[in-house]
């Protein structure tokens, strides 16, 4: 095979690899990540949040930190897969699976102060509104309330 039809080849391929991305997060797909942080009255929850969402199936990671009066009380770690449906800008999740890390030491109480049922049992719903902010970012909400900001991740 000659330099200049391996080159091509070569180049071929690189250009495959590049436009995959694009591919995988079209129009249909959020695939983002989100640094937030909650407070209610002196206790802080500092999460990340990872998601994915295409055709209907979606995975949402989030892990953090909980303080009470600054001091760290207890580490989130959780992963839940689920299913959705989507109307516009809203999506309707309902959890399948959630694996809680070994590294979490939320007890479940607290789990329940912060957080809705969706990431606690499976089968349960959560309502969201996701809207486009910029290039590759998304505002999520309940209801009216902005929750966070999702930047695209590659």
């Amino acid at each position: 095979m000659s330099k200049s039809k391996t080159l091509l080849l070569i180049t071929l391929c690189v250009v495959i690899y590049l436009l995959n991305p694009l591919h995988k997060n079209g129009k249909d797909t959020i695939s983002c990540k989100s640094d937030v942080s909650y407070h209610w009255r002196k206790n802080q929850l500092d999460l990340l949040i990872t998601q994915h969402l295409q055709d209907g199936k979606g995975i949402l990671s989030i892990s953090g930190i909980l303080y009470d009066n600054d001091k760290a009380k207890a580490y989130l770690s959780k992963t839940v897969s689920f299913s959705y449906q989507q109307n516009g800008n809203f999506y309707y999740f309902r959890s399948e699976l959630i694996m809680d890390s070994p590294q979490m030491t939320m007890s479940l109480s607290d789990q329940k102060r912060w957080l809705p049922d969706f990431f606690i049992d499976t089968n349960k719903p959560l309502l969201l509104k996701a809207m486009l902010y910029g290039n590759g970012a998304w505002i999520f909400y309940s209801e009216n309330t902005p929750l966070f900001v999702c930047e695209r991740s590659q």
